[in-house]
């Protein structure tokens, strides 16, 4: 079963510069609005390199 990263939009300050979503290795972070938390979307491949580089352990593979 494949994993997929989930940001909890509690604990995610929408950053630009957001050192998360420079590790993804597809660009899978997205955001509707500027300043709005990030999402992952459906090319995330679960490697998890996300979950390592959040600084707000807002990351999780589910």
């Amino acid at each position: 079963m494949a994993r997929h990263a989930f940001i909890d939009a509690s604990l995610c300050d929408g950053r630009a510069d957001c050192q998360a979503m420079n590790a993804c290795p597809t660009k899978s972070f997205m955001r509707e609005e500027e300043g709005e938390p990030w999402f992952i979307g459906p090319t995330c491949l679960g490697c998890g390199r996300c979950l390592l580089a959040c600084d707000r352990q807002a990351i999780s593979l589910i």
